[in-house]
């Protein structure tokens, strides 16, 4: 189930909450039981190339993880 995050409007309190993204019922505040509240969205993080470092560290990291090397080896099942 997802969690989204909320502020309250009467006490701006950010809290977040788990709900299946059809509830449409009403959120209320965790601190102050208002109903004055608002959904806040981030911007969602970027996966991909590291911006730090070099082109060729960056594919020697990714030659590595593709040949088994991330760090736990080829036996653990993970590729």
């Amino acid at each position: 189930m997802p969690a989204y995050t909320y502020e309250c409007e009467s006490c701006e309190d950010v809290f977040d909450v788990r709900r299946s993204m059809t509830d449409e019922s009403p959120v209320i505040c965790t601190s102050c039981a208002s109903s004055r509240v608002r959904q806040v969205y981030y911007a969602p993080a970027m996966v991909g190339r590291a911006s730090s470092g070099s082109a060729s560290q960056a594919q020697a990291a990714n030659d590595a993880y593709m040949n088994g090397g991330g760090g736990c080896g080829t036996s653990c099942g993970c590729h």
